[in-house]
């Protein structure tokens, strides 16, 4: 069996950007979908730093064969700060226990939004390939920048280069028979595959073109973050996983990690919350 343990939106710093708000920010929020709390202001990093050391005290017990981190490792994505920190907690991880990354908004977008092509450059000087695939024992795990499909409007040529490179690899996988994990920040869609576009999934001209090729090849998973909560979601055989935070919650679901597990050809999931 092979073990996957699946970490986004550590995003350290969030805790401080949501505190210190009135009761009518609250609501505001509420009336966008997002539960947050009015708590007296701070500053730092320090709530989600320590809500990120449970989740690699869970990974070292658990032992997974990979930790794949899911994107928005940091809130501020100019912060060295917040950097410095989130790395000295991944380097905590036992080193026989592998690490993968995926890049969320808030790590390849200066405004947390729209990538650039200096930012771009940025994240793959510190993180290496925005978008790479891997073997995992039986499953090929594709990992690819859905900021990108999200947004391209100021990195021309770079959504065509990453959607042939999902058509290379899905193609490849599914000539060696494998089944595939496509992970990625941005759920392709939180409920359905025909939603309505908003700032939480994939556009729906992209989203398409991606479920296209997931339908081609028969990919059985997609795996994402962002929306700060869980969601189950499916378009025919295909199951498109949305795993809650392991920083702060914007919906009911607790801070925490997905455990993905590979047997054979059967990939199973569950939700673990970080203990207190």
């Amino acid at each position: 069996m092979i073990r996957i343990l699946f970490m986004a939106d550590m995003q350290l710093g969030a805790y401080a950007s949501f505190s210190g708000l009135s009761d009518d920010d609250v609501a505001r929020y509420r009336d966008r979908g997002m539960r947050v709390e009015a708590v007296e202001r701070v500053t730092g990093h320090e709530w989600d730093a320590g809500r990120y050391r449970a989740a690699v005290r869970m990974a070292g017990a658990l032992r997974p064969d990979l930790v794949l981190i899911g994107g928005d490792m940091v809130d501020d994505p100019n912060s060295e700060d917040q950097y410095d920190e989130f790395m000295e907690i991944t380097g905590s991880l036992d080193r026989s226990i592998a690490v993968r990354w995926v890049p969320g908004n808030h790590d390849i977008a200066p405004d947390t939004v729209v990538p650039t092509p200096e930012s771009i450059a940025r994240y793959r000087d510190a993180f290496g390939p925005d978008s790479h695939a891997f073997d995992l024992g039986p499953v090929r795990v594709v990992a690819w920048n859905t900021v990108v499909a999200s947004h391209p409007e100021l990195v021309p040529g770079e959504w065509e280069a990453q959607l042939g490179f999902l058509a290379e690899e899905l193609a490849a996988a599914r000539r060696r028979d494998r089944p595939v994990i496509l992970a990625g920040h941005h759920p392709l869609f939180t409920v359905d595959p025909g939603e309505d576009d908003d700032y939480w999934n994939v556009p729906g001209l992209r989203r398409r073109q991606v479920l296209e090729l997931v339908h081609r090849h028969r990919v059985p998973l997609g795996l994402a973050g962002h929306w700060h909560r869980n969601s189950i979601a499916r378009d025919g055989d295909f199951e498109m996983v949305t795993s809650g935070p392991v920083g702060y919650p914007l919906g009911d679901d607790p801070s925490g990690v997905r455990m993905i597990e590979v047997e054979d050809r059967a990939v199973v999931h569950r939700y673990l919350e970080l203990e207190p």
